[in-house]
Formats: C-alpha cells, structure tokens, sequence
C-alpha cells in the first residue's frame, strides 16, 4: 500500500468516525463555527463529479493499463469527499429553516453515499457494483437535496409565460411568478428560513415566526416590501445576498400590489393607472431571458464579493450576473478589474457615485455583454464615454450628474445599436438640448428627470425599522428615513402627532408599555408625511417560566404557557391551516402562573388578546392579577375589566395595561375570565364564545 493510500485511507476512517458521532449526537452537538454548514454546497458537486467520472471508467477498461490502481484511488477519493460532503451537511441542518421529513430523506440519503463509497474501499472487489450503487445513492440524495433547495416542481418541464392583458389575474399571472422566481428556493415546503411559506396562497395568508408578511393597502408597514427596499448588504435583505435579486419594476410589482389591497382575485384591469401602466397589458411577460453564453463557476462569483461589491445572478438558473459598487470612499479599482473573470456573463454594472474616471471606462468597455450601465455622478466627461462605443448589447445608459453633453451624447449614441433609455437628469444638457437630441434619436427615450416646480411637496413616512412589535427589554421603537435630517414626532395617546409641537426623535422612542404609537416625518422645506399607526407592546421583566393551570382548546394549543412569552405576534388565521400562534379557551378561562427566580417589582402586567366578534371572539370579561412569594399563598393585587365591543368586527389584535403597586413578589397569577353570554349582534350559528391570548407581559 503506497503512502499516499495510506494517508487518504487514515483521512477516510477519521470521517467516517466522525460523521457516527455527529449522527449519534446530532440533537446536541454545537456548531464549531457559525456558517460552517455553508461549505457543503461549495463542496457537494465534487463527490458528484467523481462518482460520475469512477462509473464512467468502466466504459474504457480496457484502454487503460492501469485501470485498476487509477479506479482504486478514484473510489477512495470520492469516499472522502463525500463523507466530507455529508458531514457539512450535518452543519448546514443544524442552522435550521429546513422542513423536517425532506432534511431526512436527504440526510440519509447523503450519508448513505458516504457509506457505500467507504465500504467499497474496505471490500476492494467488484468495484463496478460500489461505483453503480454509488452513483444511484448520488442521483437520490442529490434530487431531494435540489428539491429542497429548489422546491419539488424544480424538474417540471415546459412551463410557458402566459401572454398579460387586461382580463389576467394579478396575483396568478404577475406577483406569483415573481414570488416563484425570487423567493420560494427559500421558503418551500422543503426549506422554510423563517417559519415562512411562500408556495401556496395558504402558506403566505399563514406567514413566519413575524406573523403576517404584508398588510393590504399599507406598503410602508409590510414586511414584505420593507425587506426588499433594504440596502443589498442589510442582513435583512430580501432575497439574500448571492441569490437572484428583484428587479426595480419587480419591486415596484410588489409594493403596488400589496399599497392596492394584495387581492388574489382582482384583474389587471380593475388595478390603478399606475399599475396598468407598469404592467403594460399585452405586451409585457414575466419571464427570464436566456442567455447563450456559459455560467461562472460558484467560486469565480463567490471570490468577486466583498463587503463594497456585490456579484450576484440576474435570475435563479440565469448564467447572467449583475455588479453593484458601494461607498465611494472604499472603492478599488482592482475590483473592478477582477470582473474581467465574468466579463461575458456580465450584463448590469452599478457605478453610481463611484470615483470613476475617463481611464477607468476603458475596463468597462471590456464588457461586451452589457446591457445595463450607470454612471450618475461620476467624473466623467464627453472624451471619456466614448470609450463605450462598441457596446452592441447597452439598453439602458445613466450618465445623469456628470459632465457629459450634447455632443458626447450624439456621437455615442449612433455606435449603441441596442440602446432604448438614457437618464441625463441633473447633467449639463438644456432644454434645447434635449429637444434636438430627441428629435436625432426618436427611438431613444431621454429622461430628464422631475423638473421642480414651485410647490412644497410631501415627505415619505417613516421607515419602522424593528420587525417585531412586541419589544423585548432595552429595546426601542426604532424609525429611519431615506432622506437624511428627517425628525420624527409623535404621540402615544392615540391623537394625531403635531409637526410642530409634539414630542421629536430622531430614531427611536423608549416604550414601557402597551401603547397605540402615532409617527409622521418631517423635514425643512417640505410637507409633514402621513402619520402611520402601531401598536406597540413591551416587556420589562421576562419571567423563567410559565405554568397554564386552566386547559385551552385542542384547536388553539398554541405552546401552552410558554407561547405567553415567545414574542410572536398572534396571526391571522386561514381556513385549513392550524393556527398556533394563539392559545384559545372555549369551555375554561385563562388561569396561568409566571415564576420570577426572584422576587420582582413589576409596574404592571399587560395582557394581549383577540378580538374578532364576527367569529365569537370576544375580550375578557374580567381580568384579576395575585401576587405572592409561595404559588399556594397568593393574594389578589389588581383587576381590570376591558371594555366590551358593541357591535360586528373582523380581525382586531388588542392589549390592556394592569397597572400594578410597586412591590416585589416571585409568583404571579393571571385569571382571565371569557364571556359567558353573547351579546345579540352575534350571529345565531354563533353559539359559544371564545377568549384568545397571544402574550402575557410585565412592565
């Protein structure tokens, strides 16, 4: 046995030693590092390639003198390599957002690889059949390895666009293939980061551990569109960095959809002329373009990323890649240059406010794909663009805040054949400028821009930065603005904020308790915005535990006592889909235990609950509060009776503050009492009532 078999058949025992104890101990066993699990699918085609290539020998057995020592090592390195392959897939499952009986039979499936591969190598005889059994191991284990990552349906063939006109279904036929597109690779019945679903109507109306994913007819405070606006680099960004990115008209799909009411039935026709006009019934499909050319390898890509530059694909499956700069001060031109390795697959380049010089077009010339180019505000002048002549593929050029005019414009623009847009906004061109530019070229559609007029125009609302509304201890209610000095008033009475006298932030406002939170933005020079309205919950104190002594519903379980102190927003229900967000009492009343580890002085206790009367959720009737340091020697300290609604209404999530002395104590109790009698506005199919609670806090 040679050296070098020697070490790989000592590497080989080492991981399969390794893989049992992770698969022994894999419910308890920690990461050793965070994000390790990231390397399996950078290393999971090699086993692939080699086990193809080792069945593949066979075929050419006879030409080869030495086939036996070459297939030999070839099993043994493909054993390695995917025992190395299952245990970072091990790593990968123990970062969770995955569906349990999928990662299973994946799971097994890759570890069954491993297995057949090491034992081929102990065996030494029949090579043919370990090559074969491996192989069929491997076309398993990789088709449940792509249906959770793509999603079941990714093998379907011969799905077409449908033609968009008038008559189509918004959702169906315009936000869902966009949704299929962009998101459900993470968010399938296979794959699920964030307790979220994206592949049926059920699953979105359902949500993720944050609860609803947008609210019909308010953008701003969806969580859906505000994770889309974020900055490429944001943690939160959605879809993550390195995965096929929305496009500004996909975006704009979205949030128009979700500002008109997110319906699933209304047609393109009944939608706003802005949306219409977006679409352009008839002649506008979603669908991806192809491209002729080869894909770049996941490691070219992943080794053109930093923290200033983003190379990510157009599409899922697209070989078509986009580049975007950031922060000017930390811009390398090597980078640039880097992107030499993708310059055919290249087709956007964002260089906006990047320090970009005449030199520095002579590398963007290179890139002969290029269909998409912005230079606003860049350095560069009419010799410099000139440079770009010979770019056959360009459909869309900004050179809007630089120094370019009519003259570099005109004689660029005969040698751009493809060319469709040019944005030339705050650059040295004049009115007649244009008129003559546009008469040169009528295909090419100049935009100048908004020219201001004299009127004072209104500020965006805020931005809510935080996720979650229930806020944990030291957390603050946090704002943004995509304007800079932007002050933020506000009230927590439910009145109307004033833009001059009420109370001001800059970022955030310290909660203590329930509250109703009324926010506009305001900025010199401009129209105070909108108010948008929250409701706000905050714990101060979080309990070790809590103990459900009345039995809930077996339809509203939720997670017994400790769903009382999860920080999940109760949900939405859908009809056919358990709802577990909520814990539901129908034939008892709440009556539930909090255990402080020491005694504690609370200022109150706020209980947060359903009402939806349409339905025959109705508000505590009464809610008492005892306190004590034994759980059998308690004494009641405060009560609260919530007001009663007086007529029908849907879906209303609310909170009540019980106001509590200030003394310490370890044990407290909660009685809430559910409505025992109906009022008459209930529909008479309605014979029970229910009581629905989400969250119990201390403040």
């Amino acid at each position: 046995m040679g050296k070098v078999e020697k070490i790989g058949n000592l590497i080989l025992w080492g991981l399969q030693g390794f893989l049992v104890f992770l698969l022994i101990f894999q419910s308890s066993f920690a990461l050793p590092l965070a994000g390790i699990g990231h390397l399996h699918p950078l290393i999971l085609h090699l086993p692939i390639g080699f086990g193809v290539l080792l069945l593949g020998l066979f075929s050419i057995k006879k030409q080869l003198a030495s086939f036996e020592v070459l297939a030999e090592f070839l099993l043994l390195l493909t054993a390695i390599l995917s025992t190395s392959t299952a245990i970072f897939g091990l790593f990968l499952a123990k970062e969770g957002g995955y569906e349990k009986s999928a990662l299973d039979w994946h799971q097994w499936s890759g570890v069954a690889v491993s297995f057949i591969y090491f034992t081929w190598v102990l065996v030494r005889r029949n090579l043919i059949v370990g090559a074969a059994l491996g192989f069929i191991a491997l076309v398993i284990a990789g088709h449940t390895g792509a249906s959770i990552t793509h999603g079941e349906d990714y093998l379907r063939f011969g799905a077409q666009a449908s033609e968009i006109t008038s008559a189509s279904v918004v959702f169906e036929d315009i936000v869902q293939p966009i949704l299929k597109a962009k998101c459900e690779s993470c968010h399938n019945d296979q794959k699920t980061k964030g307790a979220l679903k994206m592949n049926s109507i059920a699953n979105l109306m359902k949500g993720g551990k944050h609860g609803a994913i947008w609210k019909a007819g308010d953008e701003l405070n969806s969580h859906l569109v505000q994770r889309i606006k974020l900055p490429m680099n944001a943690k939160e960004h959605m879809p993550p960095l390195g995965k096929a990115q929305l496009t500004p008209d996909e975006i704009t799909i979205l949030r128009l959809w979700v500002k008109e009411g997110a319906s699933f039935e209304k047609k393109l026709g009944q939608y706003s002329p802005d949306f219409q006009k977006l679409i352009k019934p008839a002649e506008l499909t979603i669908s991806t373009k192809t491209y002729d050319f080869s894909t770049a390898s996941a490691s070219t890509i992943e080794s053109m990323n930093t923290p200033y530059c983003t190379v990510y694909p157009i599409a899922n499956e697209s070989p078509a890649l986009q580049a975007d700069f950031y922060v000017a001060a930390k811009f390398d031109p090597k980078t640039l240059s880097d992107l030499s390795q993708v310059s055919e697959q290249l087709v956007g380049l964002q260089l906006a406010k990047m320090p970009i010089t005449n030199e520095s077009l002579n590398l963007v010339s290179k890139f002969a794909n290029l269909e998409k180019l912005n230079l606003n505000f860049t350095s560069i002048n009419d010799e410099g663009i000139s440079q770009l002549a010979g770019l056959n593929h360009l459909e869309q050029l900004a050179i809007s805040g630089t120094k370019i005019g009519r003259s570099g414009i005109a004689k660029l623009l005969p040698k751009l054949p493809a060319l469709q847009k040019i944005h030339v906004w705050s650059s040295g061109l004049s009115a007649e400028d244009l008129t003559a530019l546009r008469k040169t070229f009528p295909k090419v559609i100049f935009d100048a821009g908004y020219i201001a007029k004299e009127e004072t125009l209104q500020i965006n609302p805020p931005i809510l930065v935080n996720e979650n509304l229930i806020l944990r201890p030291g957390e603050k209610l946090t704002f943004k603005h995509t304007l800079r000095d932007v002050l933020f008033r506000y009230t927590l009475n439910d009145s109307l904020p004033d833009s001059l006298q009420s109370p001001a932030t800059k970022a955030s406002i310290a909660i203590t308790n329930f509250v109703k939170v009324r926010v506009l933005a305001t900025k010199g020079g401009w129209r105070a915005s909108k108010p948008i309205d929250l409701r706000v919950y905050k714990s101060q104190f979080i309990p070790a535990r809590m103990d459900l002594l009345s039995k809930p519903d077996p339809k509203y379980p939720a997670a017994g006592g400790a769903s009382l102190m999860d920080f999940i927003a109760g949900a939405r229900e859908v009809k056919g889909v358990p709802n577990f967000t909520w814990l539901g009492f129908k034939n008892a009343d709440l009556d539930v235990v909090a255990s402080f580890e020491k005694s504690t002085a609370i200022h109150g206790v706020t209980l947060s609950y359903l009402e939806k009367t349409d339905t025959g959720v109705f508000p505590p009737t009464r809610i008492e509060v005892w306190a004590g340091d034994s759980p059998t020697n308690l004494r009641m300290v405060a009560s609260a009776k919530p007001i009663q609604p007086k007529e029908k209404k849907g879906f209303s999530p609310r909170g009540i503050n019980i106001p509590l002395a200030n003394n310490a104590y370890t044990y407290y109790r909660i009685k809430a009492v559910r409505l025992k009698s109906l009022p008459s506005f209930v529909d008479e199919k309605i014979k029970d009532s229910w009581l629905r609670v989400d969250e119990l806090l201390f403040y």
